[in-house]
């Protein structure tokens, strides 16, 4: 099963994966992206892998006042790498934390993206809520159940991704 949350930022998406994880018995693959943070200001965001990999926590943008610039072949090289060690763990729960509109032209790495949730049989992950071809297609996949928590909440978001993502 692959289990998405969406809804407003800051609505606690990636929280809700960190409890469901830290309740579970779940080893994980995949990614999360995270802030920079440099003197208390964020300057940009970082790609960490879940997965054991020569380097990790690179650096896929960078802040400026009215958008994230991203930093070039990021994701066509680390991110790719990181997807495609991940597919190799089919036991292992993949984390997609998160997929948004950064990324919306690097090709490659979408297409590989697309190819890990369509085939690995368990992901967890975090869609931004925005109208971009490659999230309402993740949308539509088989096999796909979007939890928006400001349709439903969080609690109500997580006993149905308890549910969903239980291990047989």
């Amino acid at each position: 099963m692959k289990v998405f949350l969406t809804g407003a930022k800051q609505c606690g998406k990636s929280t809700l994966i960190k409890r469901y994880l830290n309740e579970s018995d779940w080893q994980i693959c995949g990614y999360q992206t995270l802030p920079l943070i440099k003197d208390g200001v964020r300057t940009g965001f970082y790609m960490h892998a879940l997965v054991d990999w020569p380097i990790n926590d690179v650096q896929f943008s960078v802040q400026k006042i009215d958008h994230n610039e991203v930093i070039s072949d990021v994701f066509e090289t680390f991110g790719i790498e990181i997807l495609k060690e991940s597919l190799k763990y089919s036991d292992r729960l993949m984390i997609l934390d998160e997929i948004g509109y950064i990324e919306r032209n690097e090709q490659a790495y979408l297409d590989v993206l697309m190819h890990c949730i369509q085939t690995h049989p368990h992901v967890l992950g975090v869609l931004r809520k925005c109208e971009i071809a490659y999230i309402e297609e993740i949308k539509q996949l088989k096999d796909v159940l979007v939890l928006d928590l400001d349709e439903i909440g969080s609690d109500t978001a997580y006993m149905q991704l308890r549910k969903a993502l239980k291990k047989l």
